[in-house]
Parts: structure tokens; C-alpha cells; sequence
């Protein structure tokens, strides 16, 4: 009796003690989850930034903003104010 006695209690003990170190690997694993989704949230946000300042200064600077259609009518404005004042010093000299 004693034998599968102990034996019994060879294997609760045994349990117990694979019971404890699955406890700790599940909260490594869990933390190690934890920091990757840590990682993955700043590797988001930090995109999201980057997508969203890409997409501000398109529009702020690209082909068709504002900025540059009025740079486009300032070089416009100033080939003809050009061409006045030469028409204008050409007629004076006439």
C-alpha cells in the first residue's frame, strides 16, 4: 500500500509542479502577446502619421493644390506684366 501510496503522491506532486511551470510559461507567453501588440500599435500610429502627412502636403503641394496652381497663375501674371512693360518702353521709344 505504501508503494502505490507514494506513488500517488509522486504524481500529485508532479502535477502540481507542471501545473506551476505552466502557470509561468502562460505569463511569458502573455506578456511577450502584450509587447507585441505594444509594437504593432506604435507601428500603426506611427503609419497612420506618415500616410496623413503624405496625404496633406499632396494636397498642399502637389500638381493640382492650391499652392500650385497659384504658383502657376504668379508665373503667368508675371510673363504678362513682363510683356506690358516692354510694349510699354517700346511704344515710349516710338
Amino acid at each position: 500500500m505504501t508503494d502505490s501510496a507514494d506513488r500517488i503522491a509522486a504524481l500529485v506532486e508532479r502535477g502540481r509542479q507542471e501545473r506551476e511551470d505552466l502557470a509561468a510559461a502562460t505569463i511569458e507567453i502573455r506578456a511577450e502577446v502584450e509587447r507585441r501588440k505594444a509594437q504593432w500599435r506604435a507601428a500603426s500610429f506611427l503609419a497612420t502619421g506618415i500616410a496623413v502627412t503624405g496625404t496633406v502636403l499632396y494636397r498642399l503641394f502637389g500638381r493640382n493644390s492650391l499652392s500650385a496652381q497659384l504658383g502657376r497663375a504668379a508665373s503667368v501674371v508675371s510673363l504678362v506684366m513682363g510683356l506690358v512693360r516692354f510694349l510699354q518702353r517700346v511704344r515710349s521709344f516710338w
